[in-house]
């Protein structure tokens, strides 16, 4: 194929339209960032189209399983049925097999929340999410989106990703319009790869300090980090204290790692 042919054939991919699909995914974009749902007047100003235009589409989504009517109200808001697709991709499913036995075991054992987050498109989403039986435990929501620059998770990502996956990552975060001081954050990053992990106060809750290690493949990319948002009891009544709780942690993270195929040098 020539030079000329495939700019011919980039041209006409580009004016293929599938308005109906289109309205479609634009719904489901919308609710993706709306944990607490929106009605149909909501939907149609934000889409800027008519009530006509989007109400069957709602309802198909609804029949198919991917939105859901919240009860009690007239919100629309996105089921978990995207994040369960997702979740059959092989790398994140394999993932999942391997973290989530290992994980489990943490949280009974130090009786705090865990979670792991992936990258994907300047942002951190929570794959793979267990907790203990207790009342007393703070947790992140399965599927989640976790900013990168001021979390646990995000920094560990981004501190152990190479050089053009982290360009890659952050000149998706300034696209989406968060302002990033370079030389400040490439300092702070360079302590959490020094120190092998991340443990800084939550950006979300008083009395959480998150504690993150890097999950490593076979070949020794990050893939994941893996976060727990330890949970401070003001009467000290832990099961596990804290610096037991991250040497715990860390062991957690290299036996996902290990059992990714990663070995260390």
């Amino acid at each position: 194929m020539t030079a000329n042919s495939k700019k011919e054939t980039t041209k006409s991919k580009k004016m293929y339209s599938a308005p109906a699909l289109e309205k479609g995914l634009d719904l489901l974009e919308l609710l993706a960032n709306e944990t607490e749902g929106l009605n149909i007047g909501e939907i149609t100003k934000r889409l800027d189209k008519s009530v006509g235009e989007l109400f069957r589409m709602l309802v198909v989504l609804e029949q198919r399983g991917y939105v859901q009517m919240r009860e009690g109200t007239d919100r629309y808001r996105l089921t978990l049925k995207m994040f369960g697709l997702a979740n059959r991709f092989p790398p994140i499913k394999r993932l999942s097999a391997i973290a989530g036995p290992i994980m489990q075991d943490l949280s009974y054992e130090i009786e705090q929340s865990c979670h792991l987050v992936i990258y994907y498109e300047g942002k951190g989403h929570v794959v793979v999410q267990k907790e203990p039986p207790s009342d007393r435990v703070f947790t992140v929501r399965l599927g989640a989106e976790v900013p990168l620059i001021k979390t646990c998770s995000g920094h560990i990502l981004l501190a152990f990703a190479d050089q053009t996956s982290y360009d890659i990552m952050l000149k998706k975060v300034s696209d989406n319009g968060e302002n990033v001081d370079k030389r400040s954050l490439s300092k702070m990053l360079g302590e959490v790869k020094s120190k092998g992990y991340e443990s800084i106060p939550s950006a979300q809750a008083q009395g959480v300090k998150d504690i993150g290690y890097p999950i490593f493949d076979v070949n020794g990319t990050v893939v994941a980090a893996f976060a727990v948002p330890f949970l401070e009891y003001l009467d000290g009544s832990h099961k596990v204290g804290f610096e037991q709780a991250q040497d715990m942690i860390r062991d957690a993270a290299m036996a996902i790692s290990k059992g990714l195929g990663y070995t260390m040098e």
